[in-house]
């Protein structure tokens, strides 16, 4: 057993470092500011790409849009992604929810939308050979970054989101530049990974991809 010090100074630690609720992103008056800041410097980076494209440049970052792999280049999204999803769902279904792992959450995901494999997880930067791994493994433990790709390429509300963070063992936090801005992209149901990238790089942080 511990001995009495050592017990008293781990207590001193939790007491100094542990915020109860801190990693949990919620759209108080502080993240609201965040959020208009991120807001304010898309508005500048949009006119900046207005200025340095050609004419016939596509122009509009606030559509969602999906990397086509074949021809190197940003394509608009044709399909809306559904927007019916069952919300009755009886207690049982809930219930056996909350027990998923990632992998079971994730590919239900998938199938709930009516998306093929490689949509997501080339979307999400996968490739195929990882993304095999996870749909083999019930108990395959992502990386953060994984899962935060994930649930831009599904086009998860910020709620869904943190449910599959969850199911990983993660959780938004607003320690994270990246965590924050993801959560923005999230909120404002902007899902384009290009746009995304731009933000994540003018603020230092690491791309997807």
């Amino acid at each position: 057993m511990a001995n009495k010090e050592l017990i008293e100074e781990v207590g001193k630690y939790i007491d100094k470092y542990y915020e109860p609720g801190t990693d949990d992103i919620r759209m108080d008056e502080e993240m609201k500011s965040i959020f208009d800041k991120i807001t304010s410097f898309r508005k500048k980076r949009k006119e900046q790409k207005k200025q340095e494209a050609p004419a016939d440049y596509e122009t509009d970052m606030s559509a969602p849009a999906e990397f086509d792999v074949g021809s190197m280049k940003k394509t608009k999204i044709t399909k809306e992604m559904s927007q019916t999803m069952a919300t009755n769902r009886n207690i049982d279904d809930l219930m056996n929810q909350m027990e998923e792992t990632f992998s079971q959450r994730l590919l239900r995901m998938i199938d709930e939308r009516g998306l093929a494999d490689s949509e997501v997880y080339t979307k999400a930067y996968v490739d195929r050979r990882h993304f095999s791994k996870i749909r083999k493994d019930i108990n395959y433990a992502p990386n953060k970054k994984t899962v935060l790709a994930f649930t831009i390429a599904l086009e998860l509300s910020l709620d869904e989101a943190k449910d599959l963070l969850r199911s990983a063992g993660f959780a938004l936090s607003r320690s994270s530049k990246t965590d924050i801005i993801v959560a923005y992209f999230l909120q404002n149901k902007i899902y384009d990974m290009f746009e995304i990238n731009d933000v994540l790089y003018a603020y230092g942080q690491p791309v997807f991809g």
